[in-house]
Parts: structure tokens; C-alpha cells; sequence
């Protein structure tokens, strides 16, 4: 039993850098995720940081998930991925009931996008269309030089009236655009699968 109380009481406390590994995924260069076998967790505060942003451990640059608490309790705060010494994935940010309360995406050091990173939505405008070299899939688009996942939008001119919502999926158009009237009815609708066009609605 008191074996048992001793083991309990360890696990209360999150191990130091190093010392807490554990079989799960991490962000690429690519802003992919692979799998690793020595998935470090530890608290933000045993890292080192410089002006640059980067983080060290043992002088050397860091790779895994730090933490930060609420002040004197066990509540989680922040949460970071680090790549090779850089902030890369998401960095999510905590309330003291352990809801989420903003999510910020990283790729090497800069942050890409704020706000729930499964849902994006943007301006059309603001995608950058990049030859692929596929027949199949010419072009990809990319937000933030990501392969973006989303929906965007377009307005009328001077107009807070939407024109067209287009959905895409890792790069490519995946789902429906949508094209409206400027009396807000739906004009058409284009059903894309991988890139392809498969269905169109009138």
C-alpha cells in the first residue's frame, strides 16, 4: 500500500525535460505530422529561449511539448510544439476549466494563423495558386505557404453581399463551391472531389 501511495504521489508532478517520452506524433519541416518514439513533454519554464525565439535544453536545440501552468496549481496554461529549437504546429492556450481558448498555428518559428485551426476561413484573395506539375491537379493553393484547408470567400464589389465560398482540402478544392446572386440566392454549385470536378448544380 505504501508502495502504491509513492507511486501515486510520482505521478502528480510532470517530469523534467528528457525525462517523459511517449509513442505520438510530431510536426515536420513540411508542417506534416510524423510519428516518434521519444516525444518529450516538460514544463516551458526548464527551457532556455534566445532573442530569436529558439529553445534549448542542454544547449541544445529542443524538440517535443512544453507546458505552462496557472500559477500554484497543476491547470494547464499554454501548450507549444517545438521543432528543432522553433515553435511549429500549434501553440494552444488554456482557461482555468481547461477549455480552449484560442489555437495558433507555427511553421518554424512564425505564426500562420490564428483561431480554431481545423475550421479556417479566409479571403479568396488571400490564397497564393501554385503549379502543381499534375495533369490531374494542376494547381494548389496555399495559405501562408501551407497547403491550405478551409473555406474561402469573395464578395461583391463595395458589397457585403458573398459572391462565392469555396472549400478545399490539403491544397486542392475538396467539397462544394458555391456561387450566389447578388440577391444572396444560389446561382450554382460545383462539387469537387481531389481536385476534379464531379457534379455540377444549377
Amino acid at each position: 500500500m505504501k508502495h502504491f501511495f509513492s507511486s501515486l504521489l510520482l505521478l502528480t508532478f510532470l517530469p523534467g525535460c528528457g525525462e517523459n517520452t511517449s509513442n505520438t506524433t510530431i510536426p515536420t519541416d513540411s508542417g506534416t505530422l510524423k510519428e516518434s518514439e521519444m516525444m518529450d513533454t516538460c514544463e516551458c519554464k526548464v527551457l532556455d529561449t534566445d532573442t530569436t525565439g529558439m529553445h534549448y535544453l542542454n544547449d541544445k536545440p529542443y524538440t517535443g511539448t512544453c507546458i505552462n501552468y496557472y500559477p500554484e496549481t497543476q491547470t494547464k496554461y499554454i501548450e507549444k510544439s517545438i521543432l528543432n529549437g522553433k515553435i511549429h504546429g500549434k501553440v494552444t492556450y488554456y482557461s482555468k476549466k481547461g477549455d480552449v481558448l484560442i489555437e495558433e498555428v507555427y511553421e518554424a518559428g512564425n505564426k500562420k494563423r490564428s483561431g480554431n485551426v481545423d475550421v479556417l476561413t479566409c479571403q479568396c484573395s488571400e490564397l497564393e495558386k501554385q503549379e502543381t506539375h499534375y495533369p490531374a491537379v494542376p494547381y494548389r493553393y496555399l495559405l501562408d505557404d501551407i497547403p491550405y484547408t478551409g473555406t474561402c470567400e469573395e464578395y461583391y464589389p463595395d458589397s457585403d453581399q458573398l459572391y462565392m465560398r469555396v472549400s478545399y482540402k490539403k491544397g486542392v478544392l475538396d467539397g462544394h463551391t458555391i456561387y450566389y446572386n447578388k440577391d444572396g440566392s444560389t446561382l450554382l454549385i460545383e462539387r469537387y472531389e481531389n481536385g476534379e470536378l464531379v457534379r455540377t448544380i444549377h
